[in-house]
């Protein structure tokens, strides 16, 4: 393929075009980029960062997309017969004539009536030429040299600062660590570690993430130590360590072109802002989380995080994300998967096609010669018929297909040519016809014989896949085994498998007669992923209510409220009332999420609650369920409410309701705190105006001994 704009650099040949259709591809694609993000200002920090990953991505694919493209593709059938125009100075007006024997051994007296030019200017400029390029290339090579010199340095001493530093491994580190990575959906917390080396924490390791954090650690808060795990594991959640690595690469080969560099720094301070996204999205406070970053900044003079590590925060990318942290206006919501595949499918195509585009002289008529062209006799061709293409009758033993089968082929093939055509057209002759060789031979034995053929390899496949024996065995340990550790062990394991019959009436069992409470707990967690079922549903409920252990009762509550579903909400009701607050807690946040209509008595009594957490506990799970049966208990704790947070709150669920709010909320119109005030508006435009909710903390995942 060419393009227009690239077309005048036809002239050129060799080293010097490839260097400077790199130089103007990388440009074209930088500019692009650049393009989108400046029309995405007021979307979201993930969406950003995507255009700059797969713009990086991109430039690296570039050389081998010029290496590969145009790929010449031979097609069927053969123009024959066309014959090159000779060159023009080789054109003679007398016929060539050919000398036997070459006067003096002299190879120029060979052809005669035209001058072959000397060659020595020409391999004198050739080698002026290539010794330029040459040391372009050295000096090159030189600096890629030096920067990845500079970066494997600087692994070197991630590794070092690694080693020397210790595992946090006690209680007040592992409890929020596990609630961070089961709120961010980590199948495996990344390990944590103390150095007296950093000075700002940070996280590396491509492999096997790490999380690693200054001395000064030993003295923060339990807010502060989730808002700095929640940072730092959303890098490793997001995979943001491995579009570092792609910025630094793509800065080492591309390191004169100074809007790659502008690139890479994009692609950076927009993974920080995501994944403080992230962060406000799992519940952190927008100025809590702001303050405890200015509080780790501030304290931190002079910043010796190796360059190959994500530092929490950088002093001079750090007021922009304050600002952007603690802007209302700003969606702090991650792309969906239908906008990043949008956008990640039209980079990747402007990319093919700026990469894989080469330079096309114009077509030229070719000029009138008296040049005798060779001779092609009958005999030399190949025997083809006259269609083009040999006959079938000759492939198939010289007799005929019969007539059933080209009418029940032919729709195909015209289905597969057409195909073939659009991806020949859309992407290259070669692409197009690979796919469409590989749909035709797949095409051809789509008969009904085939087709059950398929069918029973399927069945087949999925008999081997349901042969799992895993939860059997591990049923059987849960059931028989005498030490209590392993039994747990089996629990937690059959988590994975809670959906299958065998695995919930095991677990079931062990909830209701397992004389070990760790065990019973464990089984209870695992119960949350049993997709509604009876078995799973009366067990929990029956824990809930009678279990002697107090954290068997609370797992069991949280468990109900993953489980979800309206049959719950009775015992779920009943357990607000208990004693026990950490139990009147998770029963408040399982009804907020188990798509309840109408809300029990009990949880809208809880806005009278003495405890303040439960009272916002109350006002989210009302914002879940949208009951306008709520809305005169929500405009009475509204009015004798002291909290400006709960207040925000109570207004945030009265939204949800609808146009039944509308009494309730009118009175905050004339509100002296501007933020009641624009929180109110918000509110009189619709429930999500007000923007999202973020999600209590659940019941962190529980990890066997």
């Amino acid at each position: 393929m060419s393009l227009t704009f690239l077309s005048s650099l036809s002239g050129l040949t060799g080293p010097n075009v490839s260097m400077l259709m790199l130089f103007v591809k990388a440009t074209i694609i930088l500019l692009v980029a650049l393009g989108i993000t400046l029309s995405m200002q007021r979307a979201s920090a993930g969406a950003r960062h995507l255009v700059w990953l797969v713009t990086v991505a991109a430039l690296l694919l570039v050389p081998a997309l010029m290496a590969w493209a145009p790929i010449p593709v031979r097609m069927l059938p053969a123009e024959l017969g066309l014959v090159p125009a000779a060159p023009s100075n080789l054109v003679a007006s007398s016929p060539i004539r050919v000398d036997a024997t070459p006067k003096g051994g002299d190879v120029s007296n060979i052809v005669s009536g035209s001058a072959l030019p000397s060659g020595s200017i020409e391999n004198r400029s050739a080698l002026s030429a290539m010794s330029g390029i040459s040391i372009l290339l050295l000096i090159w090579a030189a600096v890629v040299v030096m920067i990845a010199g500079s970066l494997g340095y600087a692994s070197l001493v991630v590794r070092r600062i690694v080693n020397r530093a210790r595992p946090l491994d006690t209680e007040d580190w592992l409890t929020p660590l596990w609630e961070v990575s089961d709120r961010l959906a980590l199948d495996e917390p990344p390990r944590l570690l103390r150095s007296e080396d950093a000075k700002m924490p940070f996280a590396c390791g491509l492999l096997n993430a790490t999380i690693v954090l200054p001395a000064e650690c030993d003295g923060w808060s339990l807010d502060r130590r989730r808002a700095v795990l929640l940072h730092e594991l959303a890098h490793v959640r997001r995979h943001d360590l491995v579009g570092h690595t792609l910025g630094r690469v793509a800065c080492a080969v591309y390191w004169f072109h100074p809007l790659v560099w502008k690139a890479a720094k994009q692609l950076r301070s927009e993974s920080e802002r995501a994944c403080d996204d992230l962060a406000l999205a799992c519940g952190a406070r927008a100025t809590d989380y702001a303050e405890h970053l200015l509080d780790i900044v501030t304290s931190v003079r002079r910043d010796t995080t190796p360059s190959v590590a994500l530092a929490m925060a950088r002093r001079k990318e750090f007021e922009g994300r304050m600002l952007a942290i603690l802007d209302p206006e700003l969606r702090h919501s991650s792309p969906s998967r239908r906008q990043s595949a949008a956008l990640i499918g039209s980079l990747a195509l402007i990319s093919i096609v700026v990469g894989a585009a080469a330079p096309a002289r114009r077509a030229q008529e070719a000029p009138q010669s008296n040049a005798v062209a060779p001779v092609v006799k009958d005999a030399d061709l190949p025997k083809v018929a006259e269609k083009g293409y040999p006959d079938s009758r000759e492939i198939i033993d010289g007799s005929k297909t019969h007539t059933n089968t080209q009418t029940a082929t032919i729709q195909n093939q015209q289905t597969v040519t057409t195909l073939s055509e659009q991806l020949s057209t859309a992407f290259g002759t070669a692409v197009g016809t690979a796919v469409g060789s590989a749909i035709r031979s797949t095409a051809s034995v789509t008969t009904p014989d085939a087709l059950r053929q398929l069918l029973s390899r399927r069945d087949t496949q999925n008999a081997v896949k349901d042969s799992d024996e895993r939860p059997t065995l591990l049923a059987r340990i849960l059931a028989t085994e005498t030490n209590p550790s392993l039994r747990r062990i089996a629990a937690w394991g059959l988590a994975d498998h809670a959906h299958k019959q065998v695995a919930a009436e095991a677990l079931a069992t062990a909830l209701r007669r397992d004389s070990d409470p760790t065990v019973r707990e464990m089984a209870a967690w695992a119960l949350a992923d049993a997709n509604r079922s009876g078995i799973a549903v009366d067990a929990l409920v029956a824990a809930l209510r009678s279990d002697a252990n107090t954290r068997v009762r609370v797992i069991s509550a949280w468990a109900l409220g993953n489980v979800g579903g309206r049959s719950v909400s009775d015992a779920l009701a009943a357990a607000l009332s208990d004693p026990n607050v950490e139990i009147r807690k998770r029963a408040a946040w399982a009804l907020g999420n188990s798509d309840l209509r109408q809300a029990p008595p009990a949880l809208i009594a809880l806005l009278r609650d003495q405890n303040p957490d439960m009272r916002e506990l109350a006002a989210w799970a009302l914002y879940q369920i949208e009951d306008p049966a709520a809305i005169p208990a929500l405009d009475a704790a509204l009015r004798s409410e002291p909290s400006k947070n709960l207040q925000i709150a109570y207004i945030r669920a009265l939204a949800a309701t609808g146009e039944r709010s509308v009494d309730a909320l009118k009175s905050l119109l004339e509100s002296k705190d501007p933020e009641i005030k624009a929180i109110a508006v918000r509110a009189l435009a619709g429930g999500q105006a007000t923007g999202p909710w973020p999600w209590p903390w659940p019941e962190p995942r529980p990890f066997p001994d």
